[in-house]
């Protein structure tokens, strides 16, 4: 008979912008409650706990520790998860570390600390090709072919770098509109130019976030601009400066200068949308519970509209990554670390997460399911990821992000006006891609 142990490391500390949280463990056939005390200060407390025995049939055992990073929201999820995991797995005696650390926040904290960085953490598929050239992941080979062919292609060019997968998708990863019932129809959401014009009875009609370099794309992508080259690659390549890049800007301006329109800037559109003084609004899934709360059966969901740029109707087109889970490159235990980012992103696990925390499923079995299919908000998510454009997951997509939000405050200040509009999108383009000659 084999002596099986399940451990959990009990901790609680704030440490930056992480906190660490304990969790309780079980064996298979025997649970241990356990508890841990909430910090108010950057205090940190410590226990073990160990699960009672199980009767198993004899097998030889790795003794494995784990770090695992997750958002608050999912502590008790995966601290479920990995007791199911070590039922399945009696050749583990698995101690675990559940620490909080956000989805954004991994990327860095791994690239300045990898050796006291978790095994197994939340990452944005965006950046897994850049973590990938720095050495920082580990191939996902192990078990992945249980969840690959249920994933959507597009989740899987996200994760895979010379034909090597390095995460494990879990839920699509962008935003769609939400709009208040009362003030506008199902066919009024089609299009923004009929969103805004409208006579709603509201104080605005429409927000957005032109500031937030993840929202202002959506013009320039919907237009028909891309951004590193259709695929995403060409690190020298960005069209925002063109015709149809100038185009959308001046869209942009005068969208700003709309009475109607209310920037989204320190929470200011949702908290006018939860008032029902905002009639539409771009957000996503994490913002649908306190929408819900606030508006009930009024709230809806839909797909990004269309807006007419250049003289064209065209579909708003904004980025897509996906939530994946990854694995440390140096992690001391790489086939459960491995086992275990796959059992986390499985159907099960998927839709635990869904119900308990509002991430859509990104497998195709869940997303076609009723329980999917019937949620407004899930269905919006979906039908909008299908909209969206890949977001490049290139190195060079470092630098992007500040250039583009200094385009959309210069447009929000007043700085950046149909005058000047060419020459700040020449000066952004060279910021991204560093190629135009001086």
């Amino acid at each position: 008979m084999k002596l099986k142990k399940l451990s959990a490391v009990l901790m609680t500390a704030v440490i930056a912008s992480s906190a660490l949280i304990g969790c309780g463990s079980s064996a298979p056939q025997q649970a241990a409650e356990t508890g841990a005390a909430q910090a108010d200060t950057a205090t940190a407390t410590s226990t073990t706990t160990e699960t009672a025995t199980a009767e198993a049939a004899p097998v030889e055992t790795q003794d494995v520790t784990l770090k695992i990073w997750v958002p608050e929201e999912a502590v008790d999820d995966t601290d479920a998860a990995v007791q199911a995991f070590d039922a399945l797995h009696d050749e583990f005696n698995i101690t675990y570390e559940i620490a909080v650390v956000g989805i954004d926040e991994a990327p860095q904290q791994l690239t300045t600390d990898p050796d006291t960085a978790a095994d197994i953490f939340y990452t944005p598929s965006g950046g897994v090709a850049d973590l990938v050239n720095k050495g920082l992941l580990l191939p996902i080979t192990k078990d992945f072919e249980t969840i690959a062919s249920d994933l959507p292609e597009s989740a899987l060019t996200a994760v895979t770098v010379d034909g090597l997968t390095y995460a494990a998708p879990f839920s699509p990863n962008t935003y769609f509109m939400y709009y208040n019932k009362d003030l506008l129809t199902a066919d009024d959401v089609k299009s923004l130019e009929t969103i805004l014009a409208k006579d709603t009875g509201a104080k605005y009609n429409f927000s957005t976030n032109i500031t937030n370099s993840w929202y202002i794309e959506s013009f320039f992508l919907g237009a028909g601009c891309t951004l590193f080259g259709p695929d995403g690659k060409d690190p020298s390549e960005c069209s925002w400066n063109n015709e149809t890049g100038l185009a959308a800007a001046e869209y942009i301006i005068d969208l700003a200068a709309n009475p109607k329109y209310l920037e989204n800037k320190d929470g200011v559109g949702g908290a006018e949308f939860k008032e029902g003084n905002l009639a539409a609004i771009t957000d996503g899934a994490w913002s649908g519970p306190s929408y819900r709360e606030s508006l009930g059966d009024k709230l809806g969901a839909v797909a990004l509209p269309t807006a007419n740029i250049g003289g064209k109707d065209v579909q708003l087109s904004n980025f897509v990554d996906f939530k994946t889970i990854t694995v440390k490159s140096t992690t001391a235990y790489p086939l459960a670390a491995q086992q275990l980012a796959v059992f986390l992103a499985n159907p099960e696990n998927s839709l635990t997460r869904f119900q308990n925390q509002g991430d859509v499923p990104v497998l195709n079995s869940l997303a076609s399911s009723s329980e999917i299919a019937n949620d407004e908000i899930a269905s919006a998510l979906n039908v909008q990821a299908s909209k969206a454009t890949n977001q490049p997951s290139i190195s060079k997509m470092g630098d992007y992000w500040t250039p583009a939000q200094a385009f959309g405050e210069g447009v929000i200040s007043g700085e950046i006006t149909k005058a000047n509009a060419q020459e700040k999108l020449d000066a952004l383009v060279d910021s991204i891609t560093g190629t135009l000659t001086e």
